[in-house]
């Protein structure tokens, strides 16, 4: 006789996904998932040897495709203006192909990415071996990672100051660059241009709302049409707020700490010098230097539930060392930091990968289908 096995299975699914005030595990995973064994987990990758490119602070570091561009910085004695990259399915570093005039050697420029090209504007120029000719720069370069042309833009009409140790982001197809020194003073003024067309033109934009004081060496990320500022130097007014710039209406919008008093953890220490990405819904910010310390514990700011969170590395991880001076990008599910300045003005040439945490494939289908050939779990036979 052949028997038939009929069953019904009913699930009811239910988790929360929520930061609440304890958790300083990182983003959380959905209830009754295992937390995947390479989540959350930092890894030391092959160190870029000097003949390459020197170990190196005050750069920038971009991601293009499957590979990190890194430009620029000093290693301590002199200003560089190379571009390695370090490819990340193979692992391995080389010098990035480039024709044309590179940008001259500098630091705390910027640098972003729009379509195929790498944009580097401003920064710290001059001899600092033998403190002559610094000062900043104004000037705007191009370089097309298809071909490996550098090209210096023209402009028409006003321009920003020269300046350093500002912040840039890209939204709408403009470049945005956002305060910044200018050799005498901290700025907080703003610029935007845009990256197609055949004029080039700067604007100024005439900011509204709860403006961040002036400020310089701060990191930027964008995230839901808005850019996000957090900490930096600003002389007396220094604080660990973030801020929160919309791009549609320019409006700057101070974001509450009252959540701490539902006892929620607190934002990080003041700091300079750091890093801050956006992935997923969260914002991480990495290292810089706190009060006179180099902290390297890694913060996550969740932008639905604003709560902010300390992030516990997964075992075995290879944590990088505090730091400041370093850059960092985002590559698929993992963050890449490069270089900055550690104990007793050392410069890095290391690269760290920091796997955030990421959902295992779900394997219901898979699990529900062995029960059709399991009689333990038939609830009527025929």
């Amino acid at each position: 006789s052949t028997n038939f096995t009929v069953f019904f299975i009913v699930m009811i699914l239910a988790g929360s996904s929520s930061m609440g005030g304890s958790t300083t595990s990182g983003p959380p995973v959905p209830a009754g998932l295992p937390i995947p064994s390479a989540a959350n987990k930092w890894k030391r990758m092959l160190e870029c040897d000097e003949f390459v490119g020197a170990r190196r602070s005050k750069h920038t570091v971009v991601a293009y495709k499957d590979a990190i561009y890194v430009f620029g910085g000093d290693n301590g004695k002199n200003m560089l203006n190379d571009l390695i990259r370090f490819g990340v399915k193979d692992k391995s570093w080389g010098r990035a192909f480039s024709t044309g005039t590179p940008p001259a050697p500098r630091y705390h420029h910027s640098a972003v990415v729009h379509g195929t090209s790498m944009f580097v504007f401003g920064g710290y120029t001059g001899d600092i071996h033998s403190n002559s000719n610094l000062t900043n720069k104004n000037d705007l370069f191009e370089y097309n990672f298809q071909n490996g042309q550098w090209t210096e833009w023209k402009f028409v009409g006003r321009t920003p100051v020269p300046r350093s140790a500002h912040g840039a982001a890209v939204y709408d197809n403009k470049l945005w660059i956002y305060a910044g020194y200018d050799g005498n003073a901290r700025l907080n003024d703003m610029w935007t241009i845009r990256l197609t067309g055949e004029t080039h033109q700067w604007e100024e934009v005439q900011q509204k709302g709860e403006c961040p004081p002036t400020c310089c060496n701060f990191p930027v990320a964008v995230a839901r049409g808005c850019m996000y500022v957090f900490s930096g130097q600003s002389g007396l007014q220094i604080t660990n707020t973030l801020f929160q710039f919309n791009f549609k209406d320019k409006t700057w919008r101070r974001i509450s700490n009252e959540h701490i008093l539902r006892g929620a953890p607190p934002p990080p220490a003041r700091r300079y010098g750091h890093t801050m990405v956006h992935h997923d819904r969260f914002l991480y910010v990495f290292g810089g230097a706190a009060d006179s310390t180099l902290p390297n514990d890694l913060h996550c700011y969740d932008l639905d539930s604003q709560v902010w969170s300390t992030v516990i590395p997964a075992p075995e991880s290879q944590v990088p060392s505090g730091r400041l001076f370093h850059a960092a990008a985002v590559i698929g599910d993992a963050m890449y930091i490069f270089g900055g300045t550690i104990d007793n003005n050392v410069r890095s040439g290391d690269m760290y990968r920091f796997q955030f945490s990421s959902y295992p494939k779900c394997t219901l289908q898979d699990d529900f289908g062995k029960f059709l050939q399991n009689r333990q779990f038939c609830d009527v036979q025929f």
